[in-house]
């Protein structure tokens, strides 16, 4: 009976997370895109340097980019990993009560608890 709880309690947990891999890739992932995404920008302004002179304008756009793209990636991130972090609280949180619960009602069963 208590194997039967506990293959049972592994599937009820694996089921509960199985979204908080994805959301914590999300959050893992994104600065890193940004940071990708200002590297693009940073090219930018240095293809705007020329033997001629400099573009004001190409330069001016290029850190637009570099900036956006940071700003971007971090405002995906931060939220993303919040929530990663409250969801991934909650499911151990119900996952210890669950098992506490399974314990109970096996010491039920068998008459240890009242």
């Amino acid at each position: 009976m208590k194997e039967a709880i506990e293959d049972e309690g592994r599937a009820v947990s694996h089921e509960l997370a199985r979204f908080l891999t994805t959301l914590g890739t999300i959050a893992s992932i994104s600065p890193l895109m940004g940071l990708f995404s200002t590297i693009v920008g940073m090219i930018e302004i240095f293809s705007a340097q020329t033997p001629t002179g400099s573009n004001p304008a190409q330069l001016a756009h290029g850190i637009s980019v570099a900036l956006y793209n940071t700003g971007f990636g971090l405002l995906i991130a931060i939220p993303a990993m919040i929530f990663f972090r409250y969801f991934r609280g909650k499911v151990e949180g119900f996952v210890v009560d669950m098992e506490q619960q399974a314990a109970r009602l096996v010491d039920m069963v068998h008459g240890d608890r009242r």
